[in-house]
């Protein structure tokens, strides 16, 4: 019953202020009011509200610089945050063909893709080489389940990059992800997009506003997708729908519901075991699952109320409630060799080793920030203080099958090999191994202008979790610890288009991150993160082109290390770093002339490993390449009674250690895509073309094998906006 009270009161507190303040009725003209421009409440213009035409043509869609960002907590343009930061726009994400989250970070330098080791499923990515997958965010409240992510219902997508946990709580060591959602807008839309592209992919979506009253709107999104694979056997279903309601959009009351549904059914693909260090040379279609065992079956149901007043333009209070239910049933092959040959020949036997396991997760989370702007003295000060609360639990099993895999050979992998039994009528253990988790947090941040140009940023935040975990036949498992998390910069902006900076912040990675804790485990202190970073930020061409530069050095100084001889606790002895030097430009050169280019150095080495990691001294951490880049532009021009567009890019990256023994090692590669598209009044049709030279490379990596990433591939979109 506890667990239920604070949802209760966060509910009762959320709707008794929204009725308080309604009966007073002090409701602005409906105009956007942003709480980042205005000062003081005598700057304020008088309220403008801005019609636009629906029918414009497709290319004249925003920039690919993208909206202010949120993932600083209080809706800012990216150069006001001394760290770095790249919005993936709407209007990038569209010109790409991006259909998945996974797609969309392609276009952020510094992210790698992790193959899904030990039968970890959904988005698996690093940033800076270390791990992200309990850093993403939805609307900035943590979203860290374990599903493949879509895009159909985001306006963009937000990676904020150095330790973070001030801003987030735990985790974000080399950064965080946050997803921002479509919500409602005043002015009626309808949006569909058909798809249809190579290895059997169909994708159909939709976009619908309508204003319903003077203080109503509702948006649906939806989506549908189908895809086979350049693999055998491999492929993906999936479906969504994300309705939404808004109340008193623009006013000084708003709310705003809304839900998120996301159904998959896929074939996973666990790619190519290594063979002396490097990925299996085989045909890259050959697929060494069984297609009619392997299956992975997610599900994501968010359910989302926030409230937002207005005192007046300069001070906001915003409370957010969401709860999360998900459920992931994952049965999957890992292709292995057995023994350790040097060579092979297509009799070479391959193993089959099952990777299987499900789990139900749900999370309530309750938070509430204050955001406000005022003057002391001579001293102007952009405030931000909030309160959060997470509850969080996780029943998770491993799945025994009755039966073994049968082996396969390298040459004729045979994924509907004549299988005696049930190969589906499996057992579970671990039932019921059940993990909950409450976390209370505490957090303050002050941005001080002390002269004209010079504004000084320190935030502070307390976290206590509480975590439990009953596992059947042995003992519960507990685990409390409390953090503390700390965030300083110095921003000199000697004009309003260019900005310098230094920053620190610091994050912690608790041994219950992830919903997990074993003997060792809950013994052990949290591991801890710094980061410290300069850099520099310049506005080209009145705003239209965002340049910036950073150089970083983000730090794990007390790694989690295993003790063979010390079986009730972790050690705390490694420390690894990665270092380097970022560049990124977004946005216009021109009218017509878009581009996005991003380059990553990176240096990453461990640096302290003790007892059975002892040899890792010195190596390299896994999924970290030296460098990285991405570059992508488009030119429209009108031509023949309508508006064209031409794009194409590429993107690459080095040589990826797949573990940090440095045994296994993944070749780098380079990808160029391509776009044609015509547009007339309300219509688009689009030509994606991916990897245009069929280079071969593989996408993700993993200790155990390599997976690749999709040959040569097109994708042919119709696109009607009214």
């Amino acid at each position: 019953m506890s667990v239920y009270i604070p949802l209760s009161l966060s509910l009762a507190l959320c709707f008794s202020t929204l009725a308080s303040v309604a009966l007073a009725e002090n409701v602005l003209e409906p105009v956007e009011l942003d709480l980042a421009e205005a000062t003081d409440a005598e700057d304020v213009l008088p309220a403008v509200t801005v019609q636009s035409n629906r029918s414009k043509e497709h290319h004249e869609s925003q920039s690919y610089q993208g909206n202010k960002t949120q993932v600083g907590k209080t809706g800012q343009l990216p150069k006001d945050i001394p760290q770095s930061v790249t919005v993936v726009s709407q209007q990038l994400m569209q010109d790409r063909g991006v259909v998945s989250l996974k797609d969309a970070l392609r276009n952020v330098t510094g992210i790698t893709s992790s193959a899904g080791e030990g039968g970890r499923i959904g988005d698996n990515v690093n940033i800076r080489g270390f791990s992200a997958v309990g850093d993403m965010y939805l609307d900035g409240v943590r979203d860290s389940a374990q599903y493949n992510r879509e895009v159909f219902n985001l306006e963009q997508v937000e990676v904020l990059r150095g330790s973070a946990s001030m801003l987030y709580g735990r985790g974000s060591t080399g950064g965080v992800i946050n997803q921002v959602t479509k919500t409602p807008k005043r002015q009626d839309g309808y949006e569909a997009t058909l798809s249809g592209g190579a290895y059997g992919f169909m994708r159909a979506t939709t976009d619908i506003n309508k204003v319903l009253t003077d203080k109503w709107a509702f948006r649906l999104n939806s989506m549908v997708t189908s895809a086979g694979s350049f693999r055998d056997d491999v492929h993906q279903k999936r479906w969504g729908i994300a309705p939404s309601l808004s109340w008193g959009t623009g006013t000084n009351n708003e709310v705003l519901m809304s839900y998120y549904f996301l159904q998959e059914n896929n074939v996973p693909d666990y790619g190519v075991p290594y063979l002396a260090g490097r990925p299996l040379k085989v045909p890259l279609h050959q697929f060494y699952g069984l297609a009619d065992v392997d299956r992975e079956r997610n599900k994501a149901s968010i359910a989302t109320l926030t409230y937002t007043h207005r005192f007046n333009p300069n001070h906001l209070w915003r409370t957010v409630i969401r709860q999360g239910h998900y459920t992931r049933d994952l049965r999957a092959t890992a292709p292995r060799f057995i023994g350790t040959p040097l060579t092979f020949d297509n009799d070479t036997p391959i193993r089959r080793d099952m990777k299987a396991r499900g789990s139900t997760e749900n999370a309530i989370t309750g938070q509430t920030e204050y955001l406000g702007k005022f003057v002391t003295g001579r001293v102007q000060h952009e405030v931000l203080g909030g309160y959060s609360y997470l509850w969080e639990r996780a029943t998770r099993w491993n799945v025994i099958n009755l039966y073994a895999y049968p082996n396969t050979t390298v040459g004729s992998p045979d994924s509907t090999p004549f299988l005696t039994g049930r190969y589906n009528s499996s057992f579970e253990t671990d039932q019921f191994n059940t993990y909950r988790g409450i976390t209370n947090s505490l957090y303050f941040q002050d941005t001080v202008q002390l002269v004209k140009h010079l504004k000084l940023v320190g935030g502070v935040r307390y976290d206590h979790l509480s975590s439990r975990q009953k596992r059947p036949g042995l003992s519960t498992l507990n685990r409390t610890d409390g953090m503390w998390s700390y965030r300083g910069g110095i921003i000199y902006q000697p004009t309003d288009l260019s900005t310098y900076y230094v920053s620190y912040g610091n994050s912690f990675n608790p041994s219950a991150e992830l919903y997990a804790l074993d003997d060792r485990t809950a013994n052990s202190p949290p591991e801890k993160n710094r980061n410290i970073e300069a850099g520099a930020k310049w506005e080209l061409f009145g705003g239209d082109l965002s340049l910036r530069t950073a150089v970083f050095r983000t730090e794990k100084t007390n790694e989690r290390n295993t003790n063979p001889l010390l079986l009730d606790a972790v050690v705390l002895g490694g420390r690894r770093h990665t270092q380097g030097i970022e560049f990124e430009a977004i946005g216009k050169i021109t009218k017509h002339w878009q581009i996005l280019g991003g380059l990553a150095l990176m240096r990453s080495n461990i640096d302290a490993a003790k007892y059975n990691q002892a040899a890792n001294l010195g190596n390299r951490p896994a999924n970290t390449p030296n460098y990285m880049f991405n570059l992508w532009s488009t030119y429209t021009f009108r031509f023949l009674h309508g508006t064209w567009k031409i794009g194409a890019g590429m993107d690459g990256m080095g040589m990826r250690a797949a573990n940090t023994t440095n045994t296994n090692e993944v070749p780098g590669y380079h990808r160029v895509d391509a776009l044609v598209e015509y547009s007339i009044k309300n219509y688009a049709l689009r030509l994606n073309l991916y990897n245009l030279l069929n280079n071969k490379y593989f996408d993700s990596i993993g200790g155990g094998h390599a997976v690749p990433g999709s040959l040569r591939s097109g994708m042919l979109s119709l696109n009607v906006r009214i």
